[in-house]
């Protein structure tokens, strides 16, 4: 069902990743709020990549790494039925620069949920990488959470801002309206 793939939005995520383009900026406006939790956090992947040691900088530089829904889906479920895990194969991967060369000069991590692999990277040292530099992105310095009252409105630049749900009841009455500008600059 479509209710068990949003949950993946309670991870660390950029939308798009397994687009050419990805989506430029997303604004969330609150219709209803969850009694408890239901808030959104936010992490800058640019003030990431800009504080990191110059050597990592360096090392990540040249890595690429492949995003698929199935990455993000497993995170869900670690465990799916054939048909389910037929139905995420389904989905194009993407491979993509770990770090994103904006046109701007800018710099930015693309990580998140949806990041499957480092190509030519042993699979359980990929992993550990992938697992630090979220670690690294999401810590509180770099870090924000929007906690939603009925009527706000919060815009943000979806090339350089992980986001995700925070827990509440799926019961609750939450409702946001969201709305995408479509990106005009591919992955580099």
């Amino acid at each position: 069902s479509t209710a068990k793939y949003l949950k993946g939005a309670f991870f660390w995520h950029l939308d798009g990743t397994t687009d050419d383009v990805p989506v430029k900026a997303t604004t969330l406006t609150a219709r209803q709020v969850a009694m408890t939790g239901g808030g959104t956090d936010f992490a800058g992947t640019y003030a990431a990549y800009e504080s990191l040691p110059e050597k990592d900088r360096e090392r990540y530089e040249s890595l690429r790494v492949v995003h698929s829904f199935e990455a993000a889906q497993r995170l869900v479920d670690p465990d799916p039925d054939e048909r389910e895990l037929a139905v995420r194969r389904s989905r194009p991967t993407h491979e993509v620069s770990l770090v994103w060369r904006r046109r701007d000069g800018r710099r930015s991590l693309v990580i998140g949920a949806t990041a499957d692999h480092v190509v030519g990277m042993d699979p359980d040292d990929s992993r550990a990488l992938l697992d630090e530099l979220l670690d690294w992105t999401t810590q509180e310095r770099f870090r924000h959470t929007h906690d939603w009252q009925v009527g706000d409105l919060v815009v943000w630049d979806n090339t350089g801002i992980l986001h995700r749900a925070l827990p509440y009841d799926e019961n609750s009455e939450r409702l946001l309206h969201r709305t995408t500008v479509v990106g005009d600059e591919a992955f580099a």
